[in-house]
């Protein structure tokens, strides 16, 4: 007999059955829970300071006043106003892949944001896991009080039987970097030109720019706990609830949590801090938060265009965990100029220090155009 491991994760299946009952829904537009409900100078700093983003433009109303945009938000802002949760499958473990911001108009502060989400498709995948596997997509608009559209966001979850997870995982002899003195010197010397090489209010024009130009590029790491919990106060928990939040939600939502090694239910959450957790659901160890890399990417842009920016599109597909102690660099290539929009396109990656590429994504960014002499 095998000993009880109350840690491990309740295996469940993906049937025809659950399949069709969630793609019922697919087009019905729902509100969803917000942890931020508006765009204001405390939600903003929160979120921005968070993520390691400690940008003027953000973080100083008067600084930003000063700029073409005034004072807005970051694109990645609006996953504060609703995070969209894909629906779950009882004891089918979810993994967050990816997700698409379309930004249509700067969100300014002062706005009051209402998110709504829908079940926009769902396929049934193969990959490296034994069972059965989906991936929901699901469409999450952000709208203003006078119900003007801000953004549309296209969000990606991979479902797979929980029970195969554990067997079949390449992560599985991975083992935590550590660090000498020596190793983080590089580290910290990115961290210093990153300050000096901030853009901020010095104009990037569109004409400057060249297919083939690179962005400057940005280092996030060496990954701790603390980080992922100073992204959590700013971003909000997605399922994390304390005492009879957690006991009623669990009652709406039967095989959401499973029990930890006390024998006392708990969140699926917790593989960002709890190490024996990941393991069971074949991690080696904890692991970020995907949106919390998505973020990354924003800032590495924002950074890098200055104050006269706007990012209208960020789409970002993860393509392997970032675990604690994984440094990340994130780089970027301008591959296109659209000149009627004074746009440029820049493809975008994310690679930790073994060279392994844990994030692809591509920006969308509008600049200003130079001054005719």
């Amino acid at each position: 007999m095998k000993p009880n491991n109350p840690a491990a994760p309740v295996g469940g299946h993906i049937t025809d059955e659950a399949i069709a009952e969630i793609s019922a829904s697919i087009g019905e537009e729902r509100p969803i829970k917000q942890f931020n409900t508006s765009a204001t100078e405390d939600t903003v700093r929160h979120y921005v300071l968070g993520l390691g983003d400690d940008n003027p433009r953000w973080l100083d109303p008067e600084y930003a006043d000063k700029t073409r945009w005034g004072r807005v938000a970051p694109a990645t802002f609006v996953q504060t106003c609703g995070f969209p949760r894909a629906r779950g499958l009882p004891g089918v473990h979810g993994l967050f892949s990816g997700m698409d911001f379309r930004c249509h108009v700067p969100v300014k502060f002062g706005t009051k944001i209402i998110a709504t989400t829908a079940l926009d498709e769902i396929k049934e995948r193969t990959g490296r896991f034994r069972g059965r596997q989906i991936q929901q997509i699901y469409a999450t608009r952000y709208r203003d009080q006078d119900g003007q559209l801000l953004t549309t966001l296209y969000s990606h979850t991979f479902r797979t039987e929980r029970e195969h997870v554990g067997t079949d995982s390449k992560y599985a002899d991975l083992k935590p970097q550590a660090y000498t003195d020596a190793d983080l010197v590089p580290i910290e010397e990115a961290y210093r030109q990153e300050i000096v090489n901030r853009r901020g209010a010095k104009p990037l024009y569109f004409e400057d720019l060249n297919v083939g130009d690179k962005i400057n590029e940005m280092v996030k790491g060496p990954l701790t706990i603390t980080d992922c919990i100073c992204w959590v106060s700013g971003f909000g928990w997605v399922y994390a609830m304390p005492h009879r939040q957690w006991y009623e939600y669990r009652q709406r939502h039967p095989g959401v949590g499973s029990k930890n090694p006390l024998g006392i239910w708990d969140v699926p959450e917790r593989v960002h801090w709890e190490e024996e957790y990941a393991k069971a659901i074949g991690m080696p160890t904890v692991y970020d938060y995907g949106p919390q890399r998505i973020a990354w990417f924003d800032h590495a842009v924002s950074d890098w265009m200055g104050d006269d920016g706007w990012i209208r599109r960020l789409m970002v597909q993860l393509r392997a965990p970032n675990f604690i102690g994984d440094t990340t660099w994130i780089r970027g290539t301008i591959i296109r100029k659209i000149d009627e929009d004074r746009c440029v396109e820049i493809e975008m990656r994310a690679e930790d220090q073994r060279g392994r590429v844990t994030a692809v994504g591509t920006a969308e960014v509008v600049l200003l155009s130079k001054p005719k002499d």
